[in-house]
């Protein structure tokens, strides 16, 4: 078996090569997974059905698919849990959280998971957090939702699509929001 696997380690290497990985996802993953999928060609090989080669490459593709597919699974619950990073609902200002979660800002999400043992660390990351939220009100429709994807994992196509727009309207977008998120800070400073 250890014979078969480093004999077919290029072929390993070439089914890894042919992917485009998402974001997050490292080659080096998907090279286990190709791994995996040629023991268990090798386990159910059967002479009598073919060559070895191409059915080991084809079980090793097949597993690196099903791993991709999963990753891609993961991506969208990153998407499905992202918090608002617009400023708190009436309810959260009324001092009401029952609702949704949904309702949450990401201001309310840090400041409750707090940790008593940074208190500095807790202090800076409130004060970062507060110059942003203090920013976005000078942020276009345009530039928010682009700045919002981005921070929730999407691409610049994928922003693109969903506004009805170009990449490099997006891109722009994005550019003057950053710039205009510097300045603010700037400004504080």
């Amino acid at each position: 078996m250890e014979e078969l696997l480093r004999r077919y380690e290029p072929l390993v290497r070439a089914v890894v090569a042919r992917v485009r990985p998402p974001y997050g996802c490292d080659r080096e993953e998907l090279a286990q997974e190709a791994r995996l999928g040629l023991l268990g060609a090798i386990r159910a090989w059967q002479p009598d059905r073919g060559p070895f080669g191409a059915f080991a490459a084809r079980c090793a593709r097949g597993q690196v698919i099903k791993a991709l597919d999963r990753a891609g699974a993961r991506k969208h619950q990153l998407l499905s849990r992202a918090l608002s990073l617009d400023p708190p609902s009436s309810r959260w200002a009324a001092g009401d959280p029952a609702g949704e979660v949904s309702a949450a800002s990401l201001y309310h999400v840090l400041a409750s998971n707090s940790r008593l043992d940074q208190p500095v660390a807790m202090l800076l990351a409130r004060e970062e957090l507060d110059r942003v939220l203090t920013a976005l009100p000078t942020l276009t429709a345009r530039e928010r939702a682009a700045l919002t994807g981005v921070l929730n994992g999407k691409s610049h196509q994928q922003l693109a699509v969903e506004q009805g727009s170009t990449r490099k309207a997006v891109s722009l977008a994005l550019r003057r929001a950053r710039r205009k998120l510097a300045t603010q800070e700037a400004l504080a400073a």
